[in-house]
Order: C-alpha cells, then sequence, then structure tokens
C-alpha cells in the first residue's frame, strides 16, 4: 500500500539497530557454506519482509549498486559516485532456503551486467506504465568500515563534518551496513 515514490521524504521516520554478533557470524558462516555474498542473503531476506508485509509471494524493490564495477576504463580516475538504482524481482515460493539463496545470488550476478541502465529504460523494458513506479521499497546494502589506506586518511586530515543526512522519497528502505565484521541496519518507513 505504499505507493508515493514521488515525495520529498518530510514523513519518513528512522530507526536504527546493530545486528547481534552471533547472528551476523552465523549470517558470513551461511553465506560462505553456500558460496554466495552475504548481501546475496540479505536481499533474499529483505524479500521476504516484503513478501510477508504485502502478502505477495512475486516480490519487487529497488537495490541500490555501485556503479563503477563495469565502469570501464578509466572509471578509477572518475571523481563522484556511479550510484545507481535498479529492480530486482525475487520470487518467493516452496524452493528451500539453500535454492533460494543460490538463486538470489545468482539474480543479482546477472543484475550487475546492466548496473548503468537508467531506471527510466528498466521502465520501459518492464512493461509497467510509467507513472506508476517499478518499486517503493528499496534495499542499500552499504560496504564500509573496512581499515582506510593511510593515504586515504591523510586526504581527508584538516576536514571536518559538519552535518549529514540520510533522506529518500521511497516509503520503505532498509539499509544494511556491512562492517567487515558486524552489521547495522537502518529502517526508513513513511510514518
Amino acid at each position: 500500500g505504499l505507493e508515493d515514490v514521488h515525495g520529498e521524504g518530510t514523513e519518513i521516520g528512522e530507526a536504527r539497530v546493530e545486528v547481534d554478533q552471533g547472528l551476523g557470524r552465523r549470517l558470513r558462516e551461511s553465506a560462505r557454506k553456500l558460496g554466495v555474498s552475504a548481501a546475496s542473503v540479505c536481499h533474499l531476506a529483505w524479500a521476504q519482509v516484503l513478501g510477508r508485509l504485502s502478502g505477495r509471494q512475486d516480490v519487487v524493490f529497488g537495490t541500490v549498486l555501485f556503479g563503477r564495477m563495469q565502469g570501464g576504463e578509466g572509471a578509477d580516475r572518475v571523481m563522484g559516485l556511479f550510484i545507481n538504482t535498479l529492480p530486482v524481482r525475487i520470487t518467493l515460493g516452496n524452493a528451500g532456503v539453500e535454492a533460494s539463496v543460490r538463486s538470489t545470488h545468482r539474480l543479482l550476478g546477472e543484475l550487475m551486467r546492466h548496473e548503468h541502465a537508467s531506471l527510466a529504460l528498466a521502465q520501459r523494458c518492464s512493461g509497467v506504465a510509467a507513472p506508476s513506479p517499478l518499486f517503493s521499497a528499496l534495499l542499500n546494502y552499504r560496504h564500509g568500515g573496512q581499515t582506510e589506506p593511510a593515504e586515504a586518511k591523510q586526504a581527508w586530515e584538516g576536514v571536518e563534518g559538519i552535518y549529514g543526512e540520510e533522506r529518500t522519497n521511497y516509503p520503505l528502505t532498509l539499509s544494511v551496513d556491512d562492517l567487515g565484521e558486524g552489521f547495522w541496519l537502518t529502517a526508513q518507513v513513511e510514518a
């Protein structure tokens, strides 16, 4: 029922929680045993949450892509972010957990080939007529917290952060911060 993706995000509430270290460790161990990433497990878990919330077995949500994986020659010298958001469709059903996680992992790998496609192009290819949104829920799986090289730390010397705020116009967003060891979850939901 949350479909307004054109709002200003002024009615979005936020909650943040650290994932229990034991759970985080088990998540990584399970992913490793299956030969998939922790991100793939989190994408399937988010699909399960959306399936329960919407009462559907077929869910579509946006996933944030880094955009530099297929950036081509010279992409490493371009300043700024290469972030893109594209839809991912996961069918929930009778398949077991192992098969579902592996399927999600394959799906995300295939999506990476299209990481530079515009959302407008994805909309045209989907058959979903504009202005209906392709998705109203979003998963942002972010890697961070690994040790920065001394050179990168030095580049930020003398720079002081004054204020930062994350905003979204999507009515239901989950950000997973993968810190290398642990995880933080941040949910942003329309009031």
